[in-house]
């Protein structure tokens, strides 16, 4: 018969084991061995799972983030006529994850001529906020204007004392100077422009020191007598229509960076020599017929004569006193100025009588004196118009104006060199 078969004990539940404490999570109890199989036993059930084991501490906060690297300097701001907003300062770095504030950006785009700097991008967390660009303003040196070139309150010696030796500057081969005129300084480019007013057609050049090799700036001007305006333009008296380049006879502005003509105004006078007040009042000179203002807002007067030939033009340091020289005599006349700018003619008296002839283009320095351009020598007279001395040239000596880091290189044209020498004034640009 058939006999029942009998069980062995089922298995034993196997406890499993617990996580270790710490930072991982425990691992699970293992499972318990199955029992081993009766003759005729059912299977043993299997072990519970362990408990898990707790909660590993968290684990620690990661590297921080390094720092940020600071933006970059904004690009400065280009020229224009009160200084156009600088860009500011990029970006600083982003803060890491538990990282540190990235830097902020440096600082703000450099002002525009005739405005302020401006200031640096702070570093903010989560990373630099942009930097602030430069503003607009008025601030910064320009123009021909005594009140933006020289230091107030300084008393000035002779400045002739310790005078440097004259030096020279030629056109490069195979280039020539037909007759040299107009010389301005652009003291923001660190830049001298003159022009060849005889070369058929007039040209203007540019001379950059330390360099001595001057380039043509602009091949068709039509130009004698140079200035500079209150946003640091050219001023140029265009003697000579060129109708190919869109330049009449009268007063241009060219930009001294690109040499684009802007503002036109014509004349039927034939413009020999010019300068700006800070004002935006302009006076130019036509030997042939007298010497003339045009207003801010373009009005050309009416023909201003004396008894001789008007040439050279300049102003007195305060801007109140107009001088104008006689060509084709031995004088230097001046007029007061009304606050508006016009020319009170009544007032005309001859200013000083100089001791060679040709009178032509003038140039201050600092002190208030007036410096003459004459036949073998700049003339140097004192404010209230006393002879000082003179800086030799031996040829005709058309113009001059002051230039240099410190303004006190004194450039004065001649028909084919640009003679420089250093003196112990300061000088304005022309």
């Amino acid at each position: 018969m058939a006999i029942a078969a009998q069980g062995c004990s089922g298995g034993s539940s196997g406890t499993g084991t617990g996580g270790s404490a710490g930072g991982t999570t425990g691992s699970a109890g293992t499972t318990g061995a199955a029992g081993t199989t009766g003759a005729a036993g059912t299977t043993g059930s299997a072990g519970t799972t362990g408990s898990a084991g707790t909660t590993g501490v968290a684990g620690t906060t990661g590297t921080a983030g390094t720092t940020g690297s600071a933006g970059t300097a904004g690009s400065a701001g280009t020229t224009g006529s009160a200084g156009t907003t600088g860009t500011g300062g990029n970006t600083g770095g982003t803060t890491g994850r538990g990282g540190t504030t990235g830097a902020g950006g440096s600082t703000g785009g450099m002002a525009g001529r005739g405005g302020t700097t401006g200031g640096g991008g702070g570093g903010t967390s989560g990373g630099g906020t942009t930097g602030t660009g430069g503003t607009g303003g008025g601030t910064t040196p320009h123009g021909s204007a005594a009140k933006f070139i020289c230091a107030q309150g300084v008393t000035y010696g002779n400045p002739l004392t310790g005078m440097g030796t004259i030096q020279q500057v030629t056109a490069p081969s195979p280039d020539f100077f037909a007759f040299l005129e107009g010389p301005v300084w652009i003291g923001g480019l660190g830049t001298l422009f003159f022009s060849d007013n005889a070369s058929g057609p007039e040209k203007i050049w540019k001379l950059v020191p330390p360099s001595t090799t001057p380039t043509v700036f602009i091949a068709m001007s039509g130009s004698n007598g140079l200035g500079v305006d209150n946003n640091d333009q050219i001023i140029a008296t265009i003697q000579t229509a060129i109708s190919s380049a869109n330049l009449p006879r009268g007063i241009t502005r060219f930009n001294p960076m690109t040499g684009a003509a802007g503002t036109k105004i014509t004349t039927t006078a034939k413009p020999n020599d010019v300068i700006v007040r800070s004002d935006d009042n302009v006076y130019f000179t036509d030997p042939s017929s007298g010497f003339y203002r045009i207003t801010p807002s373009g009005t050309v007067s009416a023909a201003m004569t004396f008894n001789g030939s008007p040439n050279g033009i300049e102003l007195s340091t305060d801007e109140n006193t107009l001088y104008v020289g006689d060509v084709n005599g031995m004088k230097v006349m001046k007029y007061t100025l009304a606050a508006d700018g016009s020319v009170m003619t009544s007032t005309g008296t001859m200013f000083t009588q100089t001791m060679r002839g040709t009178v032509d283009g003038m140039c201050t320095d600092c002190a208030g004196n007036l410096y003459v351009g004459t036949q073998g020598a700049v003339e140097v007279y004192s404010s209230t118009g006393s002879y000082i001395g003179s800086v030799v040239t031996n040829l005709q000596t058309s113009n001059c104006t002051f230039g240099g880091a410190d303004r006190k290189t004194l450039y004065m044209t001649t028909p084919s060199a640009i003679k420089y020498v250093t003196l112990n004034v300061p000088g304005l640009p022309d």
